[in-house]
């Protein structure tokens, strides 16, 4: 089963660990880049906005992704270097970084692909636990052209590579593509010519694709209307985590904590998905409904409401292209807990098909445009829970991920709200969920996953089930 959760729980084995780096002479190159006009996307610009504000209160809140792979034999460092350089060339995302002024005006520059040479540094035989530690150190935040670090474990046998990149330049899909296109480029010797061949779409493009269509949108266009109604119906508000997350005094962010847990293993999960398919609907609207039927179970509530993260890479090219491709589906439906499991869940896939077109344009937009309105409470700065689904069976190179032990785990930062990544692999269904590291929420969280496991079972045992509300 594939590792996820906070750096901090990562444990690679140990051995020689060298780190591969931008030179001295490209980070100098990256002072002097020219200006470009593309602003950054949408969610980059709330992201650097954050990171801004934590830091001038002595926070740290950026978010550092890393992915670790292993494969065999001896590790070869001159051609890792060549392919870690060919990756970063590759993909424009790494060629961005945003000056950002007192007044909070942000400036894109932009590096010329060519100037552009990463260098190996030997650390010496290190222990597994303090490799990531090393890496948080050694990575730069998002206001750094230089927030991405590539590492080699030298375990005598095998090695571990590991790609760690601010969020700022990637999400988890490019971590994956990162993972293949290295194993291409690495042992094959005409790796580099064959992949030139295909086209990767740029990101900085992207940026801009979403910004001018977002400018044609008004408080009129049918998306944002839509968007606006489902938050009016909810108080004029975001979603938010049903049960407490700190003590109601607390207005300091605190750090972030994790947990996973499998929720169903082996016939059950089987049973589940039995379930969702005797109901007419996809695995994704089953997870929905019983987050809605542990919602019910938790509060009495009949109405629905959680956001879901989308990749909003829309073809070929920019599904080989390394950038935070992001926006939320809206899921918001109401639902007679009587009704039972089937009818909820057709509920839940109307609702998740419906939000899929509204994903379409950014929530940062719909702020920007709603947020003056009477009745419209959300501001710039927002947060909110997400609960995002993966089927892992059906990832492109799924059977390779499982054969070079495959992870994915981010930096612990800050966080206000929970979100939680539902994943179905061959074996089970399972949870991992990062939210406030307090007693609190620790508790919440352990409650929440609790009645959320219990329905689960209920539904696979069943068939259908109507949950007994006990808000005991």
């Amino acid at each position: 089963m594939m590792q996820s959760g906070l750096i901090d729980d990562w444990r690679p084995k140990g051995g020689q660990l060298t780190i591969i780096r931008p030179s001295e002479v490209s980070r100098a190159a990256a002072i002097r880049a020219t200006i470009d006009t593309t602003p950054p996307s949408f969610q980059q610009d709330a992201y650097l906005e954050m990171a801004r504000t934590a830091k001038l209160t002595g926070q740290r809140f950026d978010r550092l992704i890393l992915c670790a792979f292993t494969l065999a034999g001896v590790p070869d460092i001159a051609a890792l270097v060549r392919t870690t350089t060919a990756i970063v060339r590759r993909h424009d995302s790494f060629h961005s970084w945003f000056e950002i002024d007192a007044e909070y005006r942000v400036q894109r520059r932009v590096v010329d692909a060519a100037d552009i040479h990463l260098v190996s540094d030997s650390w010496g035989e290190i222990d597994g636990p303090l490799v990531s530690r090393i890496l948080q150190h050694v990575t730069p935040g998002p206001s750094s052209w230089d927030c991405f670090t590539f590492a080699v474990i030298d375990h005598d046998g095998s090695f571990t590579v590991v790609v760690a990149a601010d969020h700022i330049n990637c999400d988890a899909i490019s971590g994956a593509i990162i993972s293949g296109e290295f194993a291409q480029l690495y042992y094959d010797p005409a790796g580099a010519e064959r992949l030139a061949g295909i086209p990767v779409a740029s990101y900085r493009e992207h940026c801009g694709r979403e910004r001018s269509q977002a400018a044609r949108l008004g408080t009129d266009s049918a998306q944002i209307v839509q968007w606006a109604d489902r938050i009016r119906a909810n108080g004029g508000r975001l979603p938010s985590f049903p049960l407490p997350l700190r003590e109601s005094d607390t207005t300091e962010a605190p750090t972030a904590a994790s947990d996973r847990r499998v929720l169903l293993s082996g016939a059950a999960a089987d049973g589940f998905e039995a379930a969702c398919a005797a109901a007419g609907v996809r695995l994704v609207s089953g997870i929905f409904a019983a987050a809605a039927f542990a919602e019910y179970e938790l509060t009495g509530r009949t109405t629905y409401f959680n956001l879901s993260p989308k990749s909003t890479r829309a073809d070929d090219a920019e599904r080989r292209s390394v950038g935070w491709y992001a926006s939320l589906i809206p899921i918001a439906f109401d639902f007679d807990p009587a009704a039972g499991f089937a009818a909820v869940a057709r509920d839940a896939e109307t609702a998740f098909n419906a939000g899929k077109w509204l994903s379409d344009v950014s929530l940062h937009r719909v702020v920007e445009l709603l947020e003056s309105q009477p009745g419209f409470e959300v501001r710039r700065g927002w947060v909110a829970p997400m609960l995002s689904y993966l089927d892992m069976r059906k990832l492109p190179g799924a059977d390779l991920f499982a054969a070079i032990d495959f992870s994915f785990f981010g930096s612990r930062g800050t966080s206000e709200e929970v979100y939680t990544w539902v994943q179905r692999t061959h074996e089970n269904i399972w949870m991992a969920s990062l939210f406030p590291d307090t007693e609190v929420a620790a508790k919440s969280m352990t409650r929440y996953a609790d009645v959320l496991t219990g329905i689960m079972e209920s539904i696979a045992r069943s068939g259908s089930g109507v949950p007994t509300r006990d808000v005991a």
